[in-house]
């Protein structure tokens, strides 16, 4: 049997998940996690290991491993909804994004048959841009502003949906529509690259956060490696154009944080310059590849004429990019995301590859 430290980070690394963003998900302390995963900590006590599952957001089975690793028995449990998120689970500017999903799960009147608020949302962008952050955030505030129910998938495998209140499930899988013809007070947000194609959806995309918030939340990840690390004129420069080729990635801005501890900001600026997907991780770089793998060829063709500096024309494949937040408005031109350009460029090879853009399956 695996031991218990082992299993956590390979599920957390699974996940895309920081010990941070899981410390944060869990409502454990991120020094807990690391002491488990490094084998300081060997025997946690079962409400740890259950938030830290209901934090993995892992199915039955999975949640099964984690309690025998830990020593504990093996058995269902019911998932506790997210906490209301605060200063340290970084959900910053997205106060309007936030107030609109919530505005769109929450409008409406009864009608026969239903509800007319929007009852399928899918939540879409490029990996890293926070769109389960946001989930959790909006469910956060259903669940203790408004008393709504929140379920997980796949953290409950036949999620069990009370009638008698308003409940919203969350997941990152291709949910069940029949959940919703039999349970006419549910909602179903989906956090995804790209949209279900299901009947009655309505897509949210999500976009990179303003520089003014992509700012906050780097220099909140800066200070957790250099606590005394002050902005001032002598690096400004440097860190507005560090924010600017992460393209206010959320994700992107926590992973070059973490280079501060051994650069300079105008150091770390000048490498970004020379590859944008350098400092930022293999973790990143591999997720920007999965949402590169969600367009199909017009798409895809179009993505690298964009990212070779051609205009792109209105048309279903410029929305399509759009959509996934591979492409942004930028006055009256659309652009390709400066890490999104560097991972359409970016030399690779390998039978499933071709110009440079992932064509696995999507993820």
């Amino acid at each position: 049997m695996r031991e218990f430290g082992e299993l956590l980070r390979t599920h957390r690394i699974g996940a895309g998940l920081t010990q941070q963003q899981l410390a944060d998900f869990a409502m454990v302390s991120v020094r807990a996690i690391r002491d488990l995963e490094c084998g300081r900590t060997r025997s946690p006590r079962a409400e740890t290991v259950r938030l830290l599952a209901d934090g993995l957001r892992l199915d039955e089975a999975g949640r099964a491993d984690l309690q025998q690793a830990g020593g504990r028995a093996a058995g269902r449990t019911a998932v506790a909804p997210p906490a209301p998120a605060g200063q340290a689970g970084l959900i910053v500017g997205r106060e309007a994004e936030a107030a609109a999903l919530s505005a769109l799960l929450t409008e409406g009147q009864p009608e026969a048959g239903g509800y007319e608020s929007r009852r399928l949302i899918t939540i879409t962008g490029v990996s890293g841009v926070g769109k389960t952050r946001l989930a959790l955030e909006v469910a956060g505030e259903l669940h203790f502003r408004h008393g709504w129910s929140v379920l997980w998938h796949p953290a409950q495998p036949s999620p069990s949906v009370d009638d008698d209140q308003d409940t919203v499930l969350v997941t990152d899988r291709l949910p069940d529509p029949s959940l919703l013809e039999a349970h006419p007070r549910l909602r179903i947000v989906v956090t995804a690259l790209a949209p279900t194609g299901l009947a009655g959806e309505h897509v949210f995309p999500l976009g990179a956060l303003a520089d003014d918030a992509a700012m906050r939340v780097l220099l909140t990840h800066v200070h957790r490696v250099r606590p005394a690390f002050k902005p001032e004129p002598a690096n400004q420069a440097a860190l507005v154009g560090l924010v600017h080729e992460l393209d206010g990635l959320p994700s992107a801005l926590e992973f070059a944080a973490g280079w501060f501890m051994v650069y300079s900001p105008q150091h770390l600026l000048d490498r970004l310059r020379t590859n944008p997907l350098d400092p930022t991780s293999a973790h990143l770089r591999d997720s920007l590849r999965r949402s590169l793998s969600t367009v199909d060829d017009e798409g895809r063709e179009l993505l690298v004429r964009m990212a070779e500096g051609d205009d792109a024309a209105p048309g279903r494949s410029l929305r399509d990019l759009c959509v996934r937040g591979l492409v942004r408005r930028a006055g009256s031109r659309h652009e390709v995301l400066n890490l999104v350009r560097a991972a359409v460029l970016e030399p690779m090879s390998g039978p499933h590859l071709a110009g440079g853009v992932a064509l696995t399956g999507p993820c």
